[in-house]
């Protein structure tokens, strides 16, 4: 043994030390010790866990074990935007799927309230992508139980999931109907194509992030889901922001009509965090103990209520200002110049600053990403800004690196540290509402109707008659929010005959309110 390392123990523990250093130096782990157990980076990130929510994940899983053993419910997810309520459910994620829950997950758009369906429609195709996953022997099983539950109308669930007809094949047009019975037979085929999924102790859990844009068909389906006496082990995971939900409001109906039905509701109230895991989400973030960030806790409450987003932008926009830094291996801050520098308590605010200091090709790029939604393509973005998909993947990095955006696929998302390729990565989405409503704060008014007609044109130019069909909300949604700058004649009655489209197929999939409107 070293004399370094002998010089440190005593006679009776040099042969233990020995034999310790032995199998170091054969690359097995030191007894006792762990690798990295108190290594401290030097880049500043804020944890990316869950604090102060034990019990409200106790209780999502409680929910889902009574799932499990047959039931169907809906559990409500109430809270301010940023409270936490997406996170919540990213936490349970892994736990569920782990004991043979599918799991899929939509998010509704403040700017598609007018497309029938679509978050809906996000989590079903999720759904079919996983069935596509598996081998073609459990392939072949799904599509023989599909088909037995369509029947002759499996053309009614294509229409509306266009991934299905890669697992159950081409389908024939169903006959026209009126409208008390196509919608009738919309249901029924619906609810048999949903307990395909769940039934015989393998639950279904489909998560609905921003319930409080849902559009009326959306919000009867679901009463149909829940209500349907056949349909087991469903669990419906539904969060939304009850501070823009009044007793008017449409999905507050909905909630009332499900409880007259006799459909078991559960509700979790997701509140700020209280100051005890406030400074402990500081702590962690610094290296510190928690006695040491007490002033700086009580002022980050002060500053965002307790609101965990407005917490993370709050502390990252300190370290951008310098006002926590690195010195001599530690985080340091001076309380009384953080005090003193008079910091906005309007997180947009902070937000909008952040992006302001983007390069000018970033900022464009998150301009139109944030007129394409809250999640988008690489393509379309880059069909829209007339360049390459590696020139708007460089265009997009910085935000990518600032975690501002990120890459998605459903609720799973690729560690944004690690080296990305536009080839790999078509899909992603901002990290929260809050970013892309701020960089929506960039545009002007009449700027962005310019972006989403040029969005709706080069969408169209693009596609094929098939995947037109399929994309026709999307399409005249954007073309919609720009009909006042389209006076070209032929290009109006070309507008008109697509509205004319859209509605036809909405009217198709019992969409009625969306069919008005377009």
């Amino acid at each position: 043994m070293p004399p370094k390392v002998a010089q440190f123990v005593g006679a009776d523990e040099h042969e233990t030390a020995r034999l310790a250093f032995v199998r170091v130096l054969a690359g097995e782990p030191a007894p006792g010790f762990e690798p990295g157990l108190a290594d401290a980076s030097d880049r500043f990130a804020v944890p990316q866990k869950l604090y102060g929510r034990r019990r409200e994940v106790a209780t999502v899983l409680e929910t889902f074990r009574r799932v499990s053993d047959g039931r169907s419910e809906l559990l409500l997810i109430a809270g301010y935007s940023g409270v936490g309520k997406t996170a919540l459910i990213q936490e349970v994620y892994e736990p569920i799927t782990e004991r043979r829950g599918y799991f899929a997950a939509g998010k509704f758009d403040q700017l598609q309230r007018n497309v029938p369906f679509s978050a809906l429609v996000r989590a079903l195709r999720d759904l079919v992508r996983q069935l596509l996953s598996e081998s073609e022997e459990r392939l072949a099983a799904w599509r023989h139980r599909l088909l037995e539950a369509v029947g002759a109308n499996g053309r009614v669930i294509v229409d509306v999931i266009p991934e299905v007809e890669l697992v159950i094949g081409p389908q024939e047009p169903v006959p026209e109907l009126g409208s008390a019975e196509a919608m009738n037979r919309f249901n029924l085929v619906f609810a048999s194509f949903i307990r395909v999924f769940c039934g015989g102790g393998r639950p279904l859990v489909l998560f609905l992030d921003d319930l409080q844009w849902a559009d009326s068909a959306t919000l009867e389906l679901l009463r149909l889901m829940l209500t349907d006496e056949a349909t087991e082990n469903l669990l419906l995971l539904g969060a939304y922001r009850d501070n823009e939900v009044d007793a008017l409001h449409p999905l507050t109906a909905a909630i009332e009509r499900l409880r007259e039905r006799g459909a078991t509701i559960g509700r979790l109230q997701l509140l700020p965090l209280d100051l005890a895991d406030l400074r402990q989400l500081v702590a962690d973030t610094l290296h510190r103990d928690a006695a040491e960030v007490q002033r700086l806790a009580e002022l980050v409450m002060a500053k965002t209520r307790g609101n965990p987003f407005f917490v993370m932008q709050f502390l990252e926009m300190l370290h951008r200002e310098g006002l926590v830094s690195r010195v001599a291996g530690r985080w340091e801050w001076d309380i009384e110049r953080i005090e003193a520098a008079g910091i906005t308590d309007n997180v947009v605010e902070l937000l909008v600053e952040q992006l302001r200091r983007l390069p000018e090709a970033t900022q464009d790029a998150l301009r139109i990403a944030a007129c394409v939604g809250n999640r988008f393509d690489l393509e379309t973005l880059a069909l829209v800004r007339r360049q390459g998909a590696a020139e708007t993947y460089a265009a997009l990095l910085p935000a990518l690196d600032e975690g501002l955006v990120l890459p998605a696929s459903g609720l799973e998302t690729l560690d944004p540290a690690e080296p990305l390729s536009p080839l790999l990565i078509r899909h992603y989405r901002f990290q929260h509402d809050r970013v892309q409503q701020s960089a929506q704060a960039l545009l002007r008014p009449a700027d962005e109707q310019a972006i989403h007609l040029e969005i709706g044109r080069r969408l169209l130019a693009s596609m094929s008659p098939r995947r037109l069909a399929e994309r026709v909300f999307d399409v005249v949604d954007h073309l919609d929010r720009a009909r006042e700058l389209v006076v070209d004649a032929d290009e109006r009655r070309w507008l008109c005959e697509l509205n004319l489209e859209a509605g036809k197929k909405a009217k198709e999939a019992t969409a009625y309110a969306a069919a008005r409107h377009t």
